[in-house]
């Protein structure tokens, strides 16, 4: 097989960083925590924000600049999760930073015409030494979202100090600034008593004060459960103190899918969505977090009989689980039921509407997910978020405790509570039949106040602004037309047009694609198509249509 030649390669562009976009201006905080990262003179940084406080945005600042400045010639971001990791790369190219999202380790160092990439934690446990080689090539600013997935003593943490040990400058965000099992985070620092101490914090209620965050009402419920376990039938409602085991139980048979307590608690919710639908907020969604699959898929077709209409339901397994959580978020379907997926850095600014469906009840999990309803929207003007949960005592703990502005005292030994939690999520095994369930809504006891005041996170009207904090207040900008093709997505589709016309050719001409490949490969002067950039992409698909098209 022969095929034409076309012309030689050209070079490949330079990562031209435009400036900073005006119509995207820092709000207060961020202009504040920028000017100390960059009057620092340590080689980490922790910024603790809210969640919907604008973490990303004041991080990618951060990065723009220093590659402006030349402090540092690459970007990488490790995050949480794969959807995540999207996001970071989508939020990025706002600026004109080119990061790489989900590249895999076998693919090598990113392409010549990105300025990084944005990585999961496990994608680096898995390749620690293949970062870290990157990084002492060149000189790296590492940002790593909700840095408390690795604890020192945890394998995340031990390979990602090991991958970015040589990093020029380590920028950490979060949202929590400590682990549910109270283990030390790599690059914070803690005092003699083990207190850990942000360089930057910037909590709920001053979020609440300068207009940047909604008000959450929590709406709790109450009554009677019945279940079976080890053989004997058990009765109580959420005020009877019960020992641990029991209590999670008495939490699993109340969000029992085919029980009356969560199909009550679900058409309260609908009928509280429905009436901000109906009023200013048209788009408004409502969102479930479920236990798991199957639970999450029972509860979207109680949602569904009580509508008439089924919601998605998104799960990591799904593959396109990214791409329905940004099609509900740019949609106006009224609900979505998750199970884990929409729990932290997830942006669904139209989220009015909670249930709190899952026995998950630490406070890291519990604040991940509250965050979600807090983020607001340029319309309408009053804003408040609902969340319905059940009123188990420790959950209604977390309710109240979520807005205290505090420090975490880092333990060092083992927590109570936290072994606890482990076996309720390991308990299926044992003898365990929920039975049947009722539900009683409780008073209204979590609501309160005014700006500032301890509870201001269950604030029934929305946060007054002094005239002297009103001239600070970030304007709301109005809704952006939709976002223009970014560098990573047109070569997932550049990638996608080249895998088809290879194998056209192939099929054609009898041949394995791994010699179409080599060829198209030879020509554009490339040793593989993962280290192509755009531009011999492009090339590259000319040259396979071109010869396509020959015979």
């Amino acid at each position: 097989m022969t095929y034409e030649i076309d012309a030689p390669p050209r070079p490949t562009a330079g990562r031209y960083l435009p400036a900073w976009p005006t119509h995207r201006p820092l709000r207060k905080w961020q202009q504040a925590a920028a000017a100390q990262v960059f009057e620092s003179s340590n080689d980490a940084f922790l910024a603790s924000a809210t969640p919907a406080a604008g973490k990303t945005t004041f991080g990618l600042h951060v990065a723009h600049r220093m590659l402006s400045e030349g402090r540092v010639s690459r970007v990488a971001v490790v995050a949480p999760t794969t959807h995540i990791c999207r996001q970071w790369a989508l939020d990025a190219a706002r600026y004109g930073i080119h990061l790489e999202p989900n590249r895999p380790n076998s693919a090598g160092p990113e392409p010549r015409d990105r300025h990084g990439i944005s990585v999961t934690y496990a994608t680096v446990a898995a390749g620690a030494e293949i970062h870290r080689r990157r990084c002492a090539e060149r000189p790296t600013l590492l940002i790593a979202d909700e840095p408390h997935h690795m604890g020192e003593d945890a394998s995340w943490g031990q390979s990602t100090v090991t991958a970015f040990r040589d990093a020029k400058f380590r920028l950490l965000l979060s949202g929590t600034p400590f682990r549910s099992d109270n283990s030390p985070i790599p690059w914070v620092v803690y005092d003699d008593e083990g207190v850990s101490a942000a360089d930057y914090d910037y909590g709920y209620t001053q979020a609440l004060i300068d207009n940047v965050c909604r008000p959450v009402t929590f709406h709790t419920y109450g009554g009677e459960m019945e279940w079976v376990s080890d053989g004997k039938v058990r009765r109580a409602g959420f005020d009877v103190v019960l020992p641990a085991p029991e209590a999670a139980r008495r939490l699993r048979t109340a969000l029992d899918a085919d029980g009356d307590w969560i199909t009550h608690v679900l058409r309260d919710a609908n009928d509280e969505l429905v009436k901000i639908r109906a009023g200013d907020h048209p788009n408004a969604g409502g969102l479930v977090i479920a236990m798991d699959k199957e639970h999450a898929d029972k509860l979207a077709g109680r949602i569904a009989r009580i509508t008439g209409e089924k919601p998605d339901v998104v799960h990591s397994d799904a593959a396109d689980a990214s791409q329905r959580i940004a099609r509900f978020s740019a949609g106006s379907e009224p609900w979505l039921v998750s199970v884990l997926m929409v729990s932290e850095g997830v942006d669904v600014p139209r989220l009015r509407v909670g249930v709190y469906a899952t026995n998950s009840r630490t406070e890291l999990f519990f604040r991940q997910v509250i965050g979600r309803f807090i983020r607001r929207t340029p319309e309408p003007k009053d804003q408040m978020a609902h969340v319905f949960l059940p009123s188990d005592p420790r959950l209604k703990r977390l309710a109240i405790a979520i807005e205290e502005e505090r420090k975490h005292a880092l333990v060092f030994e083992s927590v109570a509570p936290e072994e606890t939690e482990r076996a309720e999520r390991t308990e299926a095994k044992e003898p365990f039949r929920a039975l049947w369930s009722s539900a009683q809504r409780d008073e209204e006891v979590l609501q309160t106040t005014q700006p500032g005041e301890a509870m201001q996170l269950f604030a029934d009207p929305e946060p007054e602004i002094s005239p002297a904090l009103a001239a600070f207040a970030m304007p709301v900008v109005q809704a952006a037309p939709p976002e223009p093709e970014t560098s990573f997505e047109k070569r997932e589709r550049l990638r996608a047009e080249r895998h088809n016309l290879v194998a056209l050719i192939a099929r054609r001409d009898k041949e394995p694609h791994s010699k179409v490949n080599a060829w198209v490969n030879r020509e554009v002067g490339v040793k593989s198509v993962d280290k192509a950039t755009d531009e011999q992409l492009e090339r590259a698909n000319r040259l396979l249509e071109k010869e396509l098209n020959r015979k």
